[in-house]
């Protein structure tokens, strides 16, 4: 039996993380060339952040709904409709005519977002075997970093060699061929009871995570908003401006298992607060080259950090959420709290651009606060979860 259940658990793996790879691959072919596009309707830098805002901002407002959703009804009809509205608006992009429009687009994005990847995460944890949270969310994370950056990658291509309508063309397509994986192969998990613990939604350390993610997306999604801006004025191609962000989530995809199997064996903190001085460090030495090559080796160290915390933190919420029997509603929230640092991210990246003069100066301002922001999100997770485990021994 528990041969069969570890069989049962592997295919559920392999077939839920097939589908992010393929979604993921479909989302970041528009990833490098939606910024130009916007600039060059006559946004500026509010404007731009604000579109990349958007996206966040909607699946903040569905992201705990959806999950708990998925936690009372089941994983799988959320997963098929979310995918449905994804190959829609794929096509809707092509379409857009203003920057308005891709706000609207990126609104409606975002809550098909919510209906999907959280609740496919929330399914992977659900079946990995207790002690190796870390690795299972390490291998979903994989997929998902490895569809990002295969994404721009093809999407810088497309835009270089043919148009910009080309990659949101083929941004349906993948959208589609995800749907149809995940119709003939996705199987439907039973969502487990909810355990008693005391009416409390949040323990102290799940709370300690997502001021984490909240912070730390901040600062992530601010730099990653103006990366393309920054690689645009110093004169790089769609295609090299699209490796960057290739590399970046392509080494991060590799390493995400081994940094979730590092965090099993050393515990949550450790990997975080590495990722955390890493991550600060390139933050503020970037703008200093304007050398592809030394970007693009910014770009890998870049992917090692986010390979060390990110399985961290959501090993830690798959422990928690399979003890309080609230997997998709914690997902959910984990989700919503990425969102939300990626909804105000890019906007206060966008005032900052704005307030800096714009050019060199302004992408100077944005990277720093970038860095400041990362500081503050590791030092107050080392602080809060360091204080839940004493408690916890102490208990």
């Amino acid at each position: 039996m528990g041969r069969e259940m570890g069989e049962k658990a592997k295919y559920t793996l392999f077939t839920s993380s097939l589908v992010l790879f393929t979604l993921t691959i479909g989302v970041g072919i528009i990833s490098p060339i939606l910024p130009i596009i916007a600039k060059n309707m006559g946004a500026g830098g509010v404007v731009i952040g604000l579109i990349f805002s958007a996206f966040s901002i909607s699946r903040l407002l569905f992201l705990p709904m959806f999950g708990k959703f998925s936690d009372r009804y089941g994983r799988r009809p959320l997963i098929t409709a979310g995918l449905s509205l994804y190959t829609l608006l794929a096509l809707l992009y092509a379409l857009a005519r203003n920057p308005e429009e891709l706000i609207v687009i990126r609104l409606l994005h975002g809550m098909s977002s919510a209906m999907v990847m959280p609740v496919i995460l929330a399914m992977i944890a659900q079946i990995a075997p207790e002690g190796e949270e870390g690795k299972y969310m390490g291998f979903a994370n994989r997929s998902i970093f490895l569809g990002m950056s295969f994404g721009p990658l093809i999407g810088g291509f497309l835009s270089d060699f043919h148009s910009e309508k080309m990659a949101f063309f083929a941004m349906a397509l993948m959208s589609l061929i995800t749907l149809i994986i995940a119709i003939l192969t996705l199987p439907e998990i039973k969502p487990p009871q909810k355990n008693e613990n005391g009416g409390k939604e949040f323990s102290r350390r799940i709370i300690s995570v997502l001021i984490f993610r909240i912070l730390n997306s901040i600062g992530r999604g601010s730099m990653m908003s103006f990366l393309p801006i920054y690689g645009y004025l110093i004169g790089l191609s769609y295609t090299e401006i699209g490796m960057l962000v290739f590399t970046n989530l392509f080494v991060s995809g590799i390493i995400q298992p081994y940094g979730g199997a590092f965090s099993d064996r050393r515990g949550f903190i450790f990997p975080v607060m590495l990722s955390t001085i890493i991550s600060a460090i390139i933050y503020v030495s970037i703008i200093q080259y304007t050398s592809f090559h030394i970007l693009l080796v910014f770009s890998a160290f870049l992917g090692i950090s986010s390979s060390l915390s990110l399985p961290a933190v959501s090993g830690l919420v798959a422990v928690e959420g399979k003890k309080m029997g609230n997997l998709g509603g914690l997902m959910g929230y984990f989700s919503a709290s990425k969102s939300l640092g990626r909804a105000i991210g890019p906007m206060l990246a966008g005032v900052f651009y704005d307030l800096g003069g714009q050019g060199h100066s302004g992408i100077a301002a944005v990277f720093t606060a970038s860095a400041i922001a990362t500081v503050i999100a590791g030092m107050l997770f080392w602080a809060g979860v360091r204080e839940s485990h004493q408690i916890i021994e102490m208990d």
